[in-house]
């Protein structure tokens, strides 16, 4: 998938793509052509490889790893397991072992696979989750009521605000300020290693909404020779992107003239932003931050739109969202008006004059207006509703043939039987790896174990709080069907262990007519920080979280790309790696419990 160019994979090559650049120029190539020339003759000859070949090569993984709000460690990490072995070197408790000895056939298989490949985690979050326990070092992050920030989706009918009641307290930054200041540390020393700009070669897959989507009819392999290795076509584009690491802190402050230049787009609508962008240019420079104005900086000699508050930030991307400005949404439906032949500028119409900035959002609740880049219509009060641009404005589907499809005709959805919706039967445990080694035995039961989003906690940062806690026994009870606990003499609130070849957990048992039988719930996202005692099975070790009885799968058909709608959009299209609902667990009672 990544050789033919429908997956990104970082780190790209064996060899520093920097280093890859450089030889390049010194062989004589000068231009970007010449560049990727080269650079896919050496793919093809062996001489250069993708990371992706050999993955458990020591030059094949990043050392440092720079975890940003997200609990990456914990719920986030569909295997938080291996996590622990692989990425971090420390104890786990797993009891698997590997199986793609004898199924890898094109890329290298190490055993046995290292251990420990992070040398430094940093957590940037005010969470203290299991992400900042295993951290080595947690950046003091600014918490609500401490910073302005914008906060919304497409499925939010308003824009949310953070506003900043009081400055961070002692130490403590915004995650702005906090980025501004690694900025600003890396441009100060960046001059001893990097004292010129240097040249970055970069593989970007093929992208959804634009012409690669029609680039593969039928998956063909270069290395197999079945064709010819193409850039942006039979294999991934290649750019080359100047890297100037003394100027990242300015350019972190200002908002370059590129995106004058190319635009902005969301969701295949392209919008063109030329004039927005002078207008911005046409604010004072200097000044302090302010909610409801925006400002300039300087730097060799040219003028840039500020960034360097997140309050300028907020305000810079509010005026040039169609959500928030009625001319941006007025150009985008003109464009999407051209791209789709439907009458559609007339949804903007009543609103071009509208501007919401930072200071309107924090002193009334003001809703989204209508954009192109989502399929609802919110006009005159109206509840967002999916798809109505599609129903009532026959705008197409972002589909391979304009329609909502059923049928997919991609060789690997025919291959892998996913060209239908079809019922498919539970997986046997043993076959997928869940339950191999693991003891089972009439005083335990074999469940299908599910991990929905918490009833009472949902991303809740007080989590831990004792009035948070009384709702739910104090911890995270795993629900089990009565009928199922009957048949071993199990009893609401009872001690379990709960483990399969990936890890264990150790809870109470929820024991409720209201759960299917066969299926064990344990709500998420269980934390490392309180009530894990010890398992016995593990003998003796901490127990761990929701993600402990998980591992990554991911389901081969979302790694095709290069066709119609299954082509690769960040944050968008790809695999997704939560695959988890066909993992199953072994529950038996805690036969001594232990802190």
């Amino acid at each position: 998938a990544v050789r033919m160019g429908w997956m990104p994979f970082y780190p790209q090559f064996d060899r520093n793509s920097l280093d890859v650049a450089a030889e390049a120029k010194a062989a004589g190539a000068t231009t970007r052509e010449e560049v990727t020339e080269r650079t896919v003759a050496q793919l093809k000859d062996g001489s250069l490889n993708f990371t992706v070949d050999d993955p458990d090569a020591p030059e094949s993984w990043p050392r440092v790893w720079l975890i940003w709000r997200g609990n990456a460690i914990q719920s986030s990490a569909k295997g938080h397991e291996f996590f622990l072995r692989h990425y971090l070197g420390t104890h786990d408790n797993i009891d698997a072992d590997e199986h793609a000895r004898d199924s890898v056939r094109t890329i290298t298989f190490r055993e046995p696979a290292p251990r420990g490949k992070m040398d430094l985690v940093v957590d940037l979050n005010f969470r203290m989750d299991s992400s900042a326990l295993y951290s080595d070092i947690v950046l003091p992050a600014a918490f609500w009521y401490e910073k302005n920030d914008l906060n919304t989706t497409d499925l939010h009918s308003f824009i949310h605000p953070l506003g900043q009641a009081v400055p961070p307290v002692w130490e403590s930054k915004t995650d702005w300020e906090i980025f501004k200041a690694l900025a600003h540390k890396v441009s100060e020393m960046a001059p001893d290693t990097f004292p010129e700009p240097v040249t970055d070669i970069v593989t970007l897959p093929l992208r959804h909404d634009t012409p690669d989507e029609i680039s593969q009819p039928e998956p063909l392999d270069w290395r197999a020779g079945e064709c010819e290795a193409i850039p942006g076509k039979t294999m991934p584009h290649f750019h080359l992107v100047e890297r100037d690491y003394s100027k990242i802190y300015q350019r972190f402050i200002s908002l370059g003239p590129l995106i004058r230049e190319d635009g902005i787009s969301g969701n295949g609508v392209h919008i063109p932003i030329a004039p927005f962008y002078d207008e911005l240019l046409k604010n004072p420079l200097g000044g302090s931050p302010d909610p409801r104005h925006m400002r300039c900086v300087e730097w060799d000699g040219q003028r840039y739109p500020s960034l360097e508050d997140a309050l300028d930030a907020a305000n810079t991307l509010l005026y040039l969202a169609p959500e928030s400005n009625g001319e941006v949404a007025w150009v985008a439906y003109n464009e999407e008006q051209k791209h789709t032949g439907v009458q559609l500028t007339d949804l903007a119409e009543d609103n071009r004059g509208v501007r919401i900035n930072f200071g309107d959002i924090t002193r009334q609740v003001r809703r989204n207006l209508s954009s192109p880049c989502w399929s609802g219509i919110v006009n005159d009060g109206r509840a967002y509703a999916a798809w109505t641009l599609n129903v009532e404005r026959l705008v197409p589907w972002r589909t391979l043939t304009g329609r909502q499809q059923f049928y997919i005709d991609h060789p690997w959805y025919i291959d892998f039987g996913e060209n239908l919706p079809t019922y498919k039967p539970k997986l046997n445990p043993v076959k997928t790896g869940d339950i191999v080694r693991s003891p089972v035995d009439d005083q335990c039961l074999v469940l299908n174990y599910i991990t929905p989003h918490g009833k009472w906690n949902i991303h809740s940062t007080y989590k831990d709080n004792h009035r948070m806690l009384t709702l739910s026994r104090g911890m995270d009870p795993i629900w089990i069907n009565d009928k199922d606990a009957e048949k071993i003499g199990l009893n609401d609130n009872d001690w379990v262990e709960v483990y399969n070849d990936n890890g264990v957990v150790v809870t109470r048992a929820a024991v409720s007519a209201r759960v299917q039988p066969g299926t064990g719930l344990y709500y998420h996202a269980v934390e490392r920080t309180i009530y894990v005692p010890k398992s016995q099975v593990r003998g003796k070790r901490r127990a761990g979280g929701h993600n402990s009885l998980t591992r990554t799968r991911i389901n081969p058909v979302q790694l095709a790309g290069g066709y119609g709608q299954f082509t690769y959009g960040f944050n968008y299209w790809g695999p997704i790696g939560i695959l988890t609902r066909d993992t199953y667990c072994v529950v038996r009672k805690l036969s001594e419990l232990e802190w």
